[in-house]
């Protein structure tokens, strides 16, 4: 039986080259879409060495090229990791959010949607700063909010294809370089410098990049419905707590100053949990473990 075809964008990324890793392994065959800029990218180079047969690149260099190189492809699975991400923005980045949040992914879906079995984009729960609504937190959410609507459009047009869109709060993996709270204290651990936390009541709903992965190949194995899904803890982990719990295992402590700052946990939705999918047991533990890794 010949196997799957996924098609990937924002494999460049931490999360979407994790993925790729994974799955590159796998019973599929993996296609993933890259600017020009990135022909030279190492560990993309690697992956393509090990797996020349099952792991191919489309490169572009502006819009009309990726729309004569997708023209005829056909591809089972549509998966979107590509963001752009900025808590704030100033004026001048407004059509790069655009570009890379709405306009990038919308060109990939008017060409394929009709041919794809399913399509799976991930957003951000910042996008829900109101509980079920779509109302964003930051420009960026609003530029993921934006191309949600847009892909609702899709799904309604193309009742065939099954449309998801999966939001989470905060995420962790091993060598984990991204300016997350996290990979944040371990940098500056081992620099011997302070981290600056908003408040010791800080508490983030964080789930790892293991979880993620999971709830990918939860989509691509079940019959599940379209629409939006949300993938959390059970619980905040109160990073006050964590780094006291770090510290116990640790010869050097970890430096740290809090700020003042109220109203600085996770918000809360309501939005639906993907069903089938439950997050990983002893996060903490987990957390843990990439700490004392990554010191060492």
């Amino acid at each position: 039986m010949k196997n799957k075809t996924i098609l990937l964008t924002g494999t460049t990324g931490f999360i979407g080259f994790k993925f790729l890793s994974f799955i590159i392994s796998k019973n599929f065959f993996v296609i993933d879409i890259l600017r020009d800029k990135n022909k030279n990218n190492k560990k993309l180079k690697k992956l393509k060495n090990l797996y020349p047969k099952k792991y191919k690149n489309i490169f572009f260099s502006n819009n009309n090229e990726l729309l004569k190189k997708l023209k005829n492809i056909n591809v089972d699975y549509f998966i979107n990791f590509a963001t752009l991400y900025n808590n704030d923005h100033s004026h001048h980045q407004i059509k790069d959010f655009v570009n890379s949040n709405i306009l990038f992914p919308t060109i990939i879906y008017d060409i394929i949607s009709n041919k794809t079995k399913k399509m799976i984009n991930f957003g951000s729960m910042m996008q829900h700063s109101k509980d079920k609504d779509l109302v964003s937190k930051n420009f960026y959410a609003a530029t993921k909010n934006a191309f949600e609507m847009i892909s609702n459009y899709y799904a309604k047009k193309n009742k065939k294809t099954k449309f998801y869109n999966i939001k989470f709060y905060e995420s962790v993996g091993d060598n984990d370089k991204r300016k997350k709270i996290i990979p944040t204290i371990i940098n500056n651990y081992k620099k011997n410098t302070t981290t600056n936390i908003l408040s010791k009541k800080l508490a983030l709903n964080i789930i790892h990049t293991d979880d993620i992965i999971n709830s990918i190949m939860i989509l691509l194995n079940n019959d599940i419905k379209s629409g939006s899904y949300c993938i959390k803890n059970k619980y905040n982990i109160k990073i006050s707590s964590l780094i006291n719990n770090l510290n116990k295992k640790i010869n050097k402590k970890i430096k740290v100053k809090y700020g003042n700052k109220s109203n600085v946990s996770n918000f809360h939705s309501n939005l639906k949990i993907l069903p089938k999918w439950k997050p990983i047991k002893n996060l903490e533990k987990k957390i843990t473990k990439i700490f004392i890794n990554e010191i060492n």
